[in-house]
This record gives structure tokens, sequence and C-alpha cells, in this order.
């Protein structure tokens, strides 16, 4: 069984979907302490994409932000979003303003609109909402409402198709499995993650792999690591004569442009 686990990503880009719909079991990592940016492997810091997700517009990337309180080093399921100024009008019409000619968006932006008006306490609450409402498109469904877009729900809609691999979605922070490694070291968080929900594979990101996955240790306990090796084909996009094709930006930009039968053959690739 195939297991994989990432921090819970704000309308996630198209390699974070690549990766869920192509394992067994999708544990959400939002127990992990948030952060903005990360130091790649090749020395490089990055957004780590928790709070921001990147847009295409006329000028290249633009990349939307949730603004968080800044209250210490706290886990993602107990970072709380800053509602103080009026972020949400904000992103809301740089979409509006950016994707308004896409041939998806009259069914796309009303969905965006639901999701963006509710009020969620923390980061990770905002974040799986709008992973739940990617996946729920990806397997076919031409309306999403926000009492879909619970874990329950998506996985009985999940468990009816054969379009993608997924079949189970866990949080992390409600993980038993975890109860014992409150101190344990990241490598030690994963296997005991992997083992409490049966699998015996990891498949995991570059990023990752790189940083701090202690490959022995996963041998000796029989747990096989596939890094994923994921590209985005190109799809029509808006603004391709200005910039041409931009790939992996979020989610919001694959399901604008494209029907949904293109969108999971992208994801799939």
């Amino acid at each position: 069984m195939r297991y994989t686990g990432i921090q819970p990503h704000y309308f996630p880009r198209l390699h974070y979907f690549a990766r869920i719909v192509a394992t067994d079991t999708f544990v959400i990592r939002d127990d992990v302490q948030f952060v903005r940016k990360h130091k790649y492997p090749d020395g490089k810091t990055g957004k780590s994409y928790q709070a921001h997700t990147p847009i295409k517009h006329a000028l290249g990337i633009h990349l939307l932000m949730i603004p968080i309180q800044h209250n210490g080093k706290k886990p993602i399921n107990k970072t709380e979003i800053q509602y103080s100024f009026e972020w949400i009008e904000d992103h809301l019409k740089t979409i509006e303003n950016f994707y308004r000619r896409a041939p998806n968006f009259s069914k796309i932006f009303p969905e965006i609109q639901v999701i963006l008006k509710e009020k969620y306490k923390t980061v990770a609450e905002l974040n799986i909402t709008t992973i739940l409402w990617g996946l729920l498109k990806l397997a076919g469904l031409k309306k999403v409402s926000v009492d879909m877009l619970s874990i329950d729900f998506v996985l009985q809609k999940i468990k009816k198709q054969n379009i993608f691999r997924l079949q189970s979605i866990k949080k992390a922070s409600e993980s038993k499995s975890l109860e014992k490694f409150k101190n344990a070291n990241p490598n030690e968080k994963i296997i005991a993650l992997i083992k409490g929900v049966g699998a015996n594979e990891d498949y995991c990101g570059g990023t990752g792999m790189a940083a701090y996955m202690d490959k022995n240790l996963f041998d000796k306990h029989g747990i096989k690591i596939t890094v994923q090796d994921w590209k985005c084909k190109e799809y029509p996009q808006l603004y391709k004569k200005q910039q041409g094709f931009i790939p992996n930006l979020s989610i919001i930009d694959l399901l604008m442009n494209v029907s949904t039968r293109q969108a999971i053959t992208i994801i799939k690739g």
C-alpha cells in the first residue's frame, strides 16, 4: 500500500494533486510547524505554499497570500488566520480580474467565492477545504457546495470512482500513531504514520528525500521509498502571448482553463 504525507497547501499546485491521486492513503501533515519559506536542497529559499498559491496574469506569476496571526511557532492546525483586513475580497477580485476570460470562469469562480467567504480559524482548515474542493472537481463533480467539503463526503465520492488511485484521507493531527512520537525526529514520525495506516511504501517529493529522509531507517522498517517524478504537460492557458506556458500553477488555473477530463489527464501525467 502506498502512502504520501504532505502539509496542507492553499489551493495547491498541480504536482501536489498528482502526488496524492497516485497514492492509496493521503495523510495531511497538519501537525508540522507552519513556515512561510523552505530551504531547498540546492541552497535556495522559496515559498512553502502553506499560505500562498501561484496564479497567472499578463505579467507572469502572482502569489495570493493568506495573512496569519504572528503568535510564535505553532503547527499548521493551530496557526490562526488574520481577518483584521479585507484579504478575502482582494483574493476574489484578483482571481476575477485574471480569469474572467477563462472558459470555465462562470462555473469555477462562484465555488471559489463560496469557499473563501466562509470563516476559518486556522490555515489548516482553509487549506484542507481547498484540497477537498480540488479532489471533488477532479473526480468529476460538476457543482461543489460548501457542505460537500468534508473528508467523509469526499471519501464517499472517491471510493465510487476509478479515475485515480486515492482511497483514504487522514489528518496526522488525529493519528494515534504519533502519540508515542511527540519528540521523535521527522523520519520516525513518518514511519509511525506509514505503519499506522498499514502502508509499506512512501511516495514522497524529491525535496523531502534530499533534505532529511534517512533511507537506511526506512529500509530497516521494510518501507520502500518512491520519489515522485511528474512533469506538467502543457495545457491551454490565458496570457500565452505575453508569458508563454507556465507549468505547475495553482489548481485554480487548471480548472479555469480545461475540462475535468483534460484536468485529470494533466494531473495523472
